[in-house]
Protein backbone atom coordinates (compact mmCIF):
# COMPACT_ATOMS: atom_id res chain seq x y z
CA UNK A 1 0.00 0.00 0.00
CA UNK A 2 0.66 3.56 -0.51
CA UNK A 3 2.71 5.69 2.50
CA UNK A 4 0.35 7.29 4.96
CA UNK A 5 1.50 10.49 3.45
CA UNK A 6 0.63 9.74 0.26
CA UNK A 7 -2.52 8.03 0.93
CA UNK A 8 -3.61 11.54 2.25
CA UNK A 9 -2.31 13.58 -0.19
CA UNK A 10 -4.53 11.04 -2.40
CA UNK A 11 -7.87 11.65 -0.62
CA UNK A 12 -7.23 15.27 -0.92
CA UNK A 13 -6.71 15.05 -4.51
CA UNK A 14 -9.98 13.18 -4.66
CA UNK A 15 -11.64 15.48 -2.07
CA UNK A 16 -11.64 18.58 -5.36
CA UNK A 17 -12.21 16.01 -8.00
CA UNK A 18 -15.36 16.42 -10.27
CA UNK A 19 -18.49 15.74 -8.73
CA UNK A 20 -19.40 12.44 -11.63
CA UNK A 21 -15.73 10.81 -11.22
CA UNK A 22 -16.16 10.94 -7.50
CA UNK A 23 -19.41 9.43 -7.56
CA UNK A 24 -17.94 6.91 -9.38
CA UNK A 25 -15.07 5.65 -7.63
CA UNK A 26 -16.75 6.43 -3.96
CA UNK A 27 -17.99 2.81 -4.05
CA UNK A 28 -14.97 1.62 -4.07
CA UNK A 29 -12.61 3.83 -2.22
CA UNK A 30 -15.25 4.17 1.09
CA UNK A 31 -14.93 2.49 3.76
CA UNK A 32 -16.62 -0.85 3.08
CA UNK A 33 -15.43 -1.01 -0.77
CA UNK A 34 -17.93 -2.50 -3.47
CA UNK A 35 -14.46 -4.30 -4.81
CA UNK A 36 -11.39 -4.44 -2.58
CA UNK A 37 -9.20 -5.39 -6.03
CA UNK A 38 -10.45 -2.53 -8.11
CA UNK A 39 -9.59 -0.14 -4.83
CA UNK A 40 -6.27 -1.08 -4.61
CA UNK A 41 -5.75 -0.84 -8.39
CA UNK A 42 -7.14 2.68 -7.94
CA UNK A 43 -5.10 3.82 -5.26
CA UNK A 44 -1.95 2.34 -6.78
CA UNK A 45 -2.37 4.24 -9.64
CA UNK A 46 -3.02 7.48 -7.36
CA UNK A 47 0.00 7.05 -5.57
CA UNK A 48 1.96 6.80 -8.82
CA UNK A 49 0.45 10.27 -9.94
CA UNK A 50 1.51 11.78 -6.15
CA UNK A 51 4.71 10.82 -6.69
CA UNK A 52 5.62 11.69 -10.03
CA UNK A 53 3.28 15.10 -10.55
CA UNK A 54 3.56 16.58 -6.52
CA UNK A 55 6.78 14.70 -5.71
CA UNK A 56 8.88 15.32 -8.63
CA UNK A 57 9.99 11.29 -8.20
CA UNK A 58 12.14 9.68 -11.09
CA UNK A 59 10.25 7.90 -13.80
CA UNK A 60 12.27 4.84 -13.01
CA UNK A 61 11.68 4.77 -9.26
CA UNK A 62 8.32 5.75 -9.55
CA UNK A 63 7.36 2.90 -11.95
CA UNK A 64 9.35 0.55 -9.59
CA UNK A 65 6.89 1.79 -6.93
CA UNK A 66 3.79 1.11 -8.77
CA UNK A 67 5.35 -2.30 -10.09
CA UNK A 68 5.49 -3.31 -6.47
CA UNK A 69 1.80 -2.22 -5.31
CA UNK A 70 0.61 -3.83 -8.69
CA UNK A 71 2.75 -7.27 -8.22
CA UNK A 72 0.21 -8.49 -5.95
CA UNK A 73 -2.95 -8.26 -7.95
CA UNK A 74 -2.03 -10.17 -11.18
CA UNK A 75 -1.49 -14.03 -11.50
CA UNK A 76 2.50 -14.90 -10.70
CA UNK A 77 3.24 -15.77 -13.84
CA UNK A 78 1.96 -11.80 -14.88
CA UNK A 79 4.24 -9.97 -12.90
CA UNK A 80 7.38 -9.85 -14.72
CA UNK A 81 7.63 -6.45 -15.78
CA UNK A 82 4.81 -2.92 -16.26
CA UNK A 83 3.45 -4.53 -19.10
CA UNK A 84 2.45 -7.69 -18.23
CA UNK A 85 0.97 -6.09 -15.38
CA UNK A 86 -1.54 -4.07 -17.00
CA UNK A 87 -2.11 -6.56 -19.64
CA UNK A 88 -3.24 -8.84 -16.97
CA UNK A 89 -5.39 -6.02 -15.18
CA UNK A 90 -7.15 -5.63 -18.76
CA UNK A 91 -8.24 -9.32 -18.80
CA UNK A 92 -9.28 -8.74 -14.63
CA UNK A 93 -10.88 -5.73 -15.70
CA UNK A 94 -13.17 -7.53 -18.47
CA UNK A 95 -13.94 -9.77 -16.43
CA UNK A 96 -15.81 -7.15 -13.67
CA UNK A 97 -17.33 -5.91 -16.85
CA UNK A 98 -14.95 -2.80 -16.93
CA UNK A 99 -12.40 -1.44 -19.48
CA UNK A 100 -9.19 -1.04 -19.38
CA UNK A 101 -6.27 0.88 -21.44
CA UNK A 102 -3.03 1.24 -19.79
CA UNK A 103 0.53 2.19 -21.45
CA UNK A 104 1.72 5.82 -21.41
CA UNK A 105 0.09 9.36 -21.85
CA UNK A 106 3.28 10.77 -22.15
CA UNK A 107 5.26 11.46 -20.55
CA UNK A 108 3.75 9.50 -17.93
CA UNK A 109 2.05 6.29 -17.69
CA UNK A 110 -1.64 6.45 -16.58
CA UNK A 111 -4.90 4.46 -17.77
CA UNK A 112 -8.20 4.98 -18.52
CA UNK A 113 -10.51 2.68 -16.99
CA UNK A 114 -14.57 2.68 -18.04
CA UNK A 115 -17.96 1.14 -17.98
CA UNK A 116 -19.72 1.04 -20.82
CA UNK A 117 -19.30 2.12 -25.00
CA UNK A 118 -21.87 2.89 -27.68
CA UNK A 119 -20.67 3.20 -31.52
CA UNK A 120 -21.35 5.43 -34.20
CA UNK A 121 -20.06 5.92 -37.61
CA UNK A 122 -18.95 8.88 -38.97
CA UNK A 123 -17.83 10.47 -42.30
CA UNK A 124 -14.80 13.24 -41.38
CA UNK A 125 -13.73 15.54 -44.06
CA UNK A 126 -9.80 16.23 -44.24
CA UNK A 127 -7.61 18.42 -46.71
CA UNK A 128 -7.19 15.22 -48.65
CA UNK A 129 -10.19 13.25 -48.23
CA UNK A 130 -13.35 11.76 -47.09
CA UNK A 131 -12.09 9.20 -43.92
CA UNK A 132 -14.39 7.10 -42.60
CA UNK A 133 -14.50 6.53 -39.16
CA UNK A 134 -15.72 4.47 -36.55
CA UNK A 135 -16.34 6.32 -33.12
CA UNK A 136 -16.89 4.45 -30.04
CA UNK A 137 -18.03 7.02 -27.35
CA UNK A 138 -16.87 6.14 -23.53
CA UNK A 139 -18.78 6.51 -20.35
CA UNK A 140 -18.39 6.20 -16.52
CA UNK A 141 -14.57 6.76 -15.95
CA UNK A 142 -13.26 5.40 -13.03
CA UNK A 143 -10.15 6.69 -14.03
CA UNK A 144 -8.95 8.98 -16.96
CA UNK A 145 -5.14 8.83 -16.51
CA UNK A 146 -2.43 11.41 -14.65
CA UNK A 147 -3.53 14.36 -16.70
CA UNK A 148 -7.18 14.24 -15.60
CA UNK A 149 -6.42 13.47 -11.73
CA UNK A 150 -3.70 16.48 -11.79
CA UNK A 151 -6.23 19.24 -13.06
CA UNK A 152 -9.31 17.31 -10.69
CA UNK A 153 -11.30 16.60 -13.94
CA UNK A 154 -10.85 19.78 -15.71
CA UNK A 155 -8.41 19.03 -18.61
CA UNK A 156 -7.57 15.48 -19.95
CA UNK A 157 -7.67 13.56 -23.23
CA UNK A 158 -10.74 13.58 -24.87
CA UNK A 159 -10.10 10.71 -27.09
CA UNK A 160 -7.43 8.84 -29.14
CA UNK A 161 -7.72 6.39 -32.33
CA UNK A 162 -6.71 2.44 -32.10
CA UNK A 163 -6.03 0.40 -35.17
CA UNK A 164 -4.23 -2.76 -35.04
CA UNK A 165 -3.87 -2.92 -31.77
CA UNK A 166 -6.53 -5.84 -30.59
CA UNK A 167 -8.59 -6.57 -28.20
CA UNK A 168 -9.47 -2.77 -29.42
CA UNK A 169 -11.59 -2.34 -32.26
CA UNK A 170 -10.32 -0.35 -34.92
CA UNK A 171 -11.73 3.58 -34.48
CA UNK A 172 -11.87 6.50 -32.70
CA UNK A 173 -12.57 6.43 -28.99
CA UNK A 174 -14.41 9.37 -27.43
CA UNK A 175 -14.50 9.89 -23.79
CA UNK A 176 -18.15 10.76 -24.00
CA UNK A 177 -18.55 13.37 -20.57
CA UNK A 178 -16.37 15.75 -22.98
CA UNK A 179 -18.79 16.39 -25.68
CA UNK A 180 -22.72 17.20 -26.01
CA UNK A 181 -23.92 14.11 -27.71
CA UNK A 182 -27.05 15.38 -29.08
CA UNK A 183 -25.62 18.42 -30.50
CA UNK A 184 -22.55 16.90 -32.25
CA UNK A 185 -22.78 18.56 -35.57
CA UNK A 186 -22.97 21.31 -33.35
CA UNK A 187 -19.77 21.18 -31.28
CA UNK A 188 -16.61 22.47 -32.55
CA UNK A 189 -14.32 21.04 -29.94
CA UNK A 190 -16.00 17.39 -31.32
CA UNK A 191 -15.66 17.82 -34.84
CA UNK A 192 -12.62 19.76 -35.05
CA UNK A 193 -10.64 18.54 -32.04
CA UNK A 194 -11.13 15.36 -31.40
CA UNK A 195 -13.21 14.22 -35.09
CA UNK A 196 -10.81 15.54 -37.48
CA UNK A 197 -7.57 15.52 -35.46
CA UNK A 198 -7.95 11.74 -34.40
CA UNK A 199 -9.33 10.94 -38.05
CA UNK A 200 -5.91 12.29 -39.45
CA UNK A 201 -4.13 10.10 -37.04
CA UNK A 202 -6.34 6.85 -38.36
CA UNK A 203 -5.19 8.51 -42.26
CA UNK A 204 -1.58 8.86 -41.21
CA UNK A 205 -1.34 5.53 -39.93
CA UNK A 206 -2.32 3.92 -42.68
CA UNK A 207 -0.46 6.02 -45.15
CA UNK A 208 2.59 6.64 -43.17
CA UNK A 209 2.95 4.05 -40.42
CA UNK A 210 6.55 4.49 -39.27
CA UNK A 211 5.34 7.86 -38.28
CA UNK A 212 6.58 8.99 -34.79
CA UNK A 213 4.49 10.31 -32.35
CA UNK A 214 5.48 14.21 -32.42
CA UNK A 215 4.77 14.09 -36.40
CA UNK A 216 1.22 12.16 -35.98
CA UNK A 217 0.45 15.21 -33.37
CA UNK A 218 1.85 17.75 -35.51
CA UNK A 219 -0.09 17.22 -38.76
CA UNK A 220 -3.43 16.59 -36.48
CA UNK A 221 -3.10 19.74 -35.15
CA UNK A 222 -2.25 21.63 -38.53
CA UNK A 223 -5.58 20.40 -39.65
CA UNK A 224 -7.02 21.31 -36.53
CA UNK A 225 -5.99 24.95 -37.99
CA UNK A 226 -7.04 24.47 -40.98
CA UNK A 227 -10.95 23.88 -39.77
CA UNK A 228 -11.19 26.49 -36.90
CA UNK A 229 -12.72 29.83 -37.78
CA UNK A 230 -11.08 31.62 -34.60
CA UNK A 231 -7.64 31.91 -33.09
CA UNK A 232 -8.73 32.16 -29.93
CA UNK A 233 -9.47 28.38 -28.40
CA UNK A 234 -6.95 25.61 -30.42
CA UNK A 235 -4.31 27.82 -31.58
CA UNK A 236 -4.19 29.97 -28.22
CA UNK A 237 -3.73 26.73 -27.07
CA UNK A 238 -1.02 25.82 -29.26
CA UNK A 239 0.95 28.86 -28.21
CA UNK A 240 0.53 27.98 -24.51
CA UNK A 241 1.15 24.62 -24.74
CA UNK A 242 4.51 24.85 -27.41
CA UNK A 243 7.57 23.35 -25.40
CA UNK A 244 10.90 22.14 -26.75
CA UNK A 245 10.82 18.82 -25.00
CA UNK A 246 10.88 15.75 -27.58
CA UNK A 247 10.06 13.57 -24.92
CA UNK A 248 6.08 15.48 -24.71
CA UNK A 249 4.82 15.06 -28.60
CA UNK A 250 1.42 17.04 -27.80
CA UNK A 251 4.20 20.20 -26.39
CA UNK A 252 6.76 19.16 -28.94
CA UNK A 253 4.26 19.53 -32.10
CA UNK A 254 2.90 22.51 -30.58
CA UNK A 255 6.18 24.08 -30.73
CA UNK A 256 7.39 23.31 -33.83
CA UNK A 257 4.28 24.36 -35.35
CA UNK A 258 4.74 27.87 -33.47
CA UNK A 259 8.03 28.06 -34.67
CA UNK A 260 7.20 27.09 -38.54
CA UNK A 261 4.19 29.84 -38.60
CA UNK A 262 5.86 32.41 -36.71
CA UNK A 263 8.65 32.44 -39.70
CA UNK A 264 6.04 32.38 -41.96
CA UNK A 265 3.69 35.26 -41.08
CA UNK A 266 6.23 36.94 -38.74
CA UNK A 267 9.18 36.39 -40.43
CA UNK A 268 11.07 35.69 -37.00
CA UNK A 269 11.77 32.39 -35.59
CA UNK A 270 9.56 32.38 -32.79
CA UNK A 271 6.25 34.82 -31.98
CA UNK A 272 4.60 34.03 -28.68
CA UNK A 273 3.03 37.22 -27.75
CA UNK A 274 -0.29 35.89 -27.93
CA UNK A 275 -1.84 39.35 -28.82
CA UNK A 276 0.46 39.34 -32.06
CA UNK A 277 -1.14 36.85 -32.95
CA UNK A 278 -4.80 37.60 -32.19
CA UNK A 279 -3.96 40.69 -34.53
CA UNK A 280 -3.69 38.47 -37.30
CA UNK A 281 -6.59 37.46 -39.65
CA UNK A 282 -7.26 33.60 -39.14
CA UNK A 283 -7.89 32.94 -42.53
CA UNK A 284 -3.96 33.33 -42.79
CA UNK A 285 -3.40 31.32 -40.30
CA UNK A 286 -5.53 28.20 -41.69
CA UNK A 287 -3.89 28.60 -45.39
CA UNK A 288 -0.20 28.99 -43.73
CA UNK A 289 -1.37 25.77 -41.48
CA UNK A 290 -2.78 23.78 -44.87
CA UNK A 291 0.36 25.08 -46.85
CA UNK A 292 2.37 23.53 -43.99
CA UNK A 293 0.86 20.09 -44.05
CA UNK A 294 0.67 19.87 -48.02
CA UNK A 295 4.24 20.25 -47.79
CA UNK A 296 4.59 17.36 -45.23
CA UNK A 297 2.57 15.21 -46.76
CA UNK A 298 4.95 15.65 -50.28
CA UNK A 299 7.94 15.39 -48.08
CA UNK A 300 6.71 11.90 -46.46
CA UNK A 301 5.27 10.27 -50.07
CA UNK A 302 9.11 11.17 -51.36
CA UNK A 303 10.30 9.66 -48.92
CA UNK A 304 8.50 6.47 -49.31
CA UNK A 305 8.59 6.53 -52.77
CA UNK A 306 12.53 6.31 -52.04
CA UNK A 307 12.40 3.66 -49.29
CA UNK A 308 10.30 1.66 -52.08
CA UNK A 309 12.50 2.12 -54.69
CA UNK A 310 15.72 0.89 -52.76
CA UNK A 311 13.96 -1.74 -51.55
CA UNK A 312 13.85 -3.04 -55.33
CA UNK A 313 17.09 -1.97 -56.09
CA UNK A 314 16.44 0.72 -58.16
CA UNK A 315 17.49 3.60 -55.60
CA UNK A 316 20.96 5.54 -56.57
CA UNK A 317 24.15 4.44 -54.81
CA UNK A 318 24.15 6.32 -51.32
CA UNK A 319 20.51 7.69 -51.76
Amino acid sequence: MASQVVQQEIYSYLDGMDPKTKSLVQPFLGERSADAWIRDVLLAYYGYFILVLKHKESHDKAENGLLGQLRGLVPEECRANLDRVEEALGNQFRARGYYFLGGYTLPYRGPYIWKRMERREFDVGLPDRVQQVTVFFMHDFLMRSWLHFETRGASGAGGWVKRGQPPWKDGLYCVADAYDLERLEDDGRFQVSLLKHEAQHFADKTDFPELESADLEYRAKLVELIYNTSLEDRFVHIVREADDNPADPHRYAAHRILGELSGRIFDEPYVRDENRWQAIDCNVVREEARQLLAEDTRRLRAGAEKRKRAGKGLGAPGS
